[in-house]
C-alpha cells in the first residue's frame, strides 16, 4: 500500500501542477506533454503494484508485459521499485517546475490573426513524402528478404540484424510521415490557417489520401509505431496552432482516426512475415542466422485491442529505472554526451562508434538477446550522473520546452520563415 500513497501523492501533484502550467498558458501541448510523461514513466506502476498484490489478476484484463520479465528481468513491488516510483516524479516534477519558472504569460488566441500565412506546395510536400518513404524501404530491402525467406517478421530482422544504413532509413521514415501529417493539416486548416495554407482543391484531398495509405500502410508492414505516434502527436498540436478563430473538430476527429488506426492494428501485424515474397525472387543466396524466433501476439481483434489499450509502452520503458537500481549499475559519468557527438557521424563511416546508455544498460541487465526493449530518459540520466542527472534533465527538457513556447510571442518579429515554422 505504500507504494500506493506515494503514487497518489506524486499524480496530484502532477496534476495540480499541470494545471498551474494551463492556467498560464491555455497550451493544449503542455496538457498532452505531460499526459504522455506520466503514460511513459508512472502509469505502469499502478498495474504493476496491483499485480503483485492480486498474483498477477491483470493477465485477466488484457495485460501482456509479463514475457518481459522473463527475458528482461523480474520486476517486484519492493523498496527498490519504491525508490523507482521517487525518481519518476522527481524527473516529470523537475521538467513541471522548470517549465513554470521560466514560462511567460502570452500568446493569446488573437495574437496571430492578422498574420499572412505561408503557402506551401502540396504537391511537393507529397513528393517528398513518398521519396522518403521509398527511399527508406529499399535501404532494408535485404532484410525484408531476409524476413521472407526464414518466415520471421519485418520488425524482428529489422531491429535485431539491421544494416549500416539503418539510423538513415528510420530518419526517412520519420520524415516521411511527419512531412505528411503536417502538409495534410495544413491542408484541412484551408482559410482558417495562421502559418501553413496551400491549394485547397478536392483533388489534393484525395491525393492526400492515397500517400496516406501508401506511407501508413509501409510502416505497418515494418511493425513501426513510434512514428506515427510522435508525427501525429505533432500533427494535432500543429492543427490546434494553426487553425484561426473556430477549431473544426470534423477536421480534427478525421486525422484523429487516419492516425490512430495504424497504431491499433500495429501490434497485431508485427508477426507478419512477407512469405510471398519466395514466389517471386531467388532467396537461395541469403544468409540469416536468427538468435531466437519471437513468437509476437498473433493478430486478433481482442489482442490487438488490449495490446492497444494496455501497451507495454507502458511498462518496458518504466522498468528501466528499475532494472538500474536492482543491478547496481555503474554511473558512465557522461557516456551518451560523447555517443550524442560520435552520432553525427554515419555508422557506414565510422562502423565501431561510441555506443548509447540504452546499449550499456541491455549489457549490464543481461537481457535476453531477439528481442527490443527501450530505456526511460530518466533512467538513462541516472546511469550518466545519478540522482543529480535526473533533476538536471529534467530542468534541461523543461528550459529548452519554455524557451520555445515563449518565442510563440516574438515570431512576427522573426524574419526568416523557416525560423518562423
Amino acid at each position: 500500500m505504500t507504494h500506493y500513497i506515494f503514487l497518489l501523492i506524486y499524480t496530484l501533484l502532477i496534476l495540480f501542477l499541470v494545471y498551474k502550467i494551463w492556467i498560464k498558458t491555455k497550451n493544449i501541448g503542455f496538457v498532452l506533454g505531460f499526459g504522455f510523461l506520466y503514460y511513459w514513466s508512472l502509469l505502469g506502476s499502478w498495474f504493476v503494484v496491483f499485480d503483485e498484490l492480486t498474483n498477477q489478476k491483470g493477465k485477466e484484463f488484457g495485460l501482456a508485459y509479463y514475457h518481459y520479465l522473463e527475458i528482461l528481468f523480474p520486476v517486484h513491488a519492493d523498496n527498490t521499485y519504491l525508490l523507482a516510483i521517487h525518481f519518476y516524479a522527481l524527473f516529470i516534477i523537475s521538467i513541471q517546475a522548470t517549465v513554470l519558472f521560466f514560462l511567460k504569460k502570452n500568446n493569446p488566441p488573437s495574437r496571430f490573426t492578422t498574420q499572412k500565412p505561408i503557402q506551401i506546395n502540396h504537391k511537393w510536400i507529397i513528393a517528398i513524402c513518398v521519396s522518403s518513404a521509398t527511399i527508406a524501404l529499399a535501404l532494408v530491402y535485404y532484410e525484408i528478404l531476409i524476413a521472407a525467406k526464414f518466415e520471421e517478421s519485418i520488425y524482428y530482422v529489422t531491429r535485431m540484424h539491421h544494416g549500416k544504413y539503418y539510423t538513415i532509413h528510420q530518419l526517412l521514415n520519420q520524415l516521411s510521415i511527419t512531412t505528411l501529417y503536417i502538409g495534410f493539416i495544413s491542408y484541412l486548416s484551408k482559410d482558417k490557417a495562421k502559418f501553413l495554407t496551400g491549394n485547397n482543391s478536392p483533388k489534393t484531398f484525395y491525393i492526400y489520401l492515397i500517400a496516406i495509405f501508401f506511407v501508413e500502410g509501409y510502416l505497418l508492414l515494418m511493425g513501426n509505431k513510434r512514428e506515427i505516434f510522435f508525427g501525429g502527436m505533432l500533427g494535432i498540436i500543429f492543427y490546434l496552432q494553426n487553425v484561426n478563430f473556430k477549431i473544426s473538430y470534423k477536421h480534427l476527429s478525421m486525422f484523429i482516426t487516419i492516425m490512430f488506426i495504424p497504431l491499433l492494428l500495429n501490434d497485431g501485424l508485427r508477426s507478419f512475415s512477407p512469405t510471398f515474397l519466395n514466389d517471386y525472387f531467388d532467396l537461395s543466396n541469403i544468409v540469416f542466422e536468427p538468435t531466437e524466433k519471437i513468437n509476437y501476439t498473433s493478430f486478433s481483434v481482442k489482442n490487438t485491442i488490449f495490446r492497444f489499450l494496455f501497451s507495454n509502452e507502458m511498462f518496458v520503458p518504466h522498468f528501466s529505472m528499475y532494472g538500474a537500481l536492482s543491478h547496481d549499475i555503474p554511473m558512465t559519468y557522461g557516456s551518451s554526451i560523447k555517443s550524442l557527438g560520435s552520432s553525427l557521424i554515419p555508422r557506414f563511416i565510422w562502423p565501431n562508434r561510441p555506443g548509447g546508455i540504452y546499449e550499456y544498460y541491455i549489457s549490464h541487465v543481461n537481457a535476453k538477446p531477439g528481442a527490443g526493449y527501450t530505456i526511460h530518459h530518466a533512467t538513462a540520466w541516472f546511469l550518466n550522473f545519478g540522482i543529480i542527472g535526473i533533476a538536471m534533465g529534467g530542468a534541461i527538457i523543461g528550459w529548452i520546452w519554455s524557451v520555445f513556447y515563449n518565442q510563440l510571442s516574438r515570431i512576427s518579429r522573426i524574419n526568416s520563415v523557416f525560423f518562423q515554422i
